[in-house]
């Protein structure tokens, strides 16, 4: 009876969340963080972070690669430049993001002042080029920092003839509505032997009931889920469907990791009252977040 009860809570409370995102979405737009990017600081931490995480599971997977000299793509880059402008700094040869949200163009000019000041100071980078760079890109005269912004996503005119040879992501191909086109884009402007390594955060994305139920909008029939979706909603797709898409797509060496997962307990205690296309074993429910790793043919 209790677990009916919780459960039935649960349901009713995902509803209500799914409706606020919703309003938010359309009344304040889309936002990738949880916090403000008037907390600098923070921000510079989040967008090192980031980069930091992504060359330690590349090391994992293919110790021999670096960045240096390579040509690399960012789908979803958020709210600004701070994560291109740090793979620049280790020598990465070009970085292109790619997104549909203009967000970057509207970071404050006091960030950037600030971001150049801690790589200055925390890691004695000649920042000229950065700054540079940043300049060029802020006149839309992209050359090594390119930013690119498009409602349709469509990654082949936004990237043109490059041939990428490193894809990074950060929490971003949840939020893809086509996440099959997204990929089969991404195969037609990578170069043979690239190498992807993106984070792909599974859970329901409303704060506090992701940490009670993370796996929330999971409970729900397709029609009910898409009348509460709204654009940059989480597309509800499992590890086994990208692992099959980068297959078809001619990707291989196809690593699929979780980082957090669900503890047997609690997925038990919930799995029962999933959406039935999410009860079978395949679906592996119990991961909450992962990383995917492959290399293009």
């Amino acid at each position: 009876m209790k677990r009916l009860l919780v459960n039935g809570f649960y349901f009713c409370s995902g509803i209500v969340f799914l409706i606020l995102a919703k309003i938010k979405n359309k009344w304040m737009g889309y936002s990738p963080k949880t916090f403000s990017m008037e907390e600098i600081n923070r921000c510079i931490e989040y967008d090192i972070h980031v980069v930091d995480d992504w060359l330690k599971h590349l090391k994992e997977y293919k110790p021999d690669l670096t960045i240096r000299d390579k040509q690399i793509l960012e789908l979803g880059p958020g709210s600004d430049l701070g994560v291109g402008l740090y793979l620049l700094s280790k020598s990465a040869k070009k970085y292109t993001a790619v997104d549909v949200y203009d967000l970057a163009s509207k970071v404050s000019p006091e960030f950037y002042s600030a971001f150049f000041t801690y790589l200055e100071e925390k890691y004695k980078t000649d920042t000229r080029r950065l700054k540079e760079e940043l300049g060029k890109t802020m006149r839309q005269d992209n050359d090594q920092l390119n930013y690119v912004c498009r409602k349709d996503f469509d990654l082949v005119k936004a990237v043109g003839d490059a041939q990428i040879e490193v894809v990074f992501s950060n929490a971003a191909f949840e939020h893809f509505s086509d996440f099959r086109k997204t990929i089969k884009d991404l195969s037609r402007i990578t170069a043979p032997g690239a190498v992807l390594v993106v984070s792909v955060d599974l859970r329901t994305h409303s704060r506090w009931i992701r940490d009670k139920d993370p796996n929330n909008i999971y409970r729900y029939p397709d029609v009910l889920y898409k009348l509460l979706k709204f654009n940059s909603s989480p597309n509800r797709i499992r590890p086994y469907q990208y692992r099959k898409a980068f297959e078809d797509c001619g990707w291989k060496e196809i690593v699929i990791q979780p980082e957090m997962t669900l503890d047997s307990a609690r997925l038990a205690y919930f799995q029962a009252c999933l959406n039935k296309k999410f009860k079978d074993p395949a679906n592996q429910m119990e991961y909450l977040t992962i990383w995917i790793c492959a290399v293009k043919e």
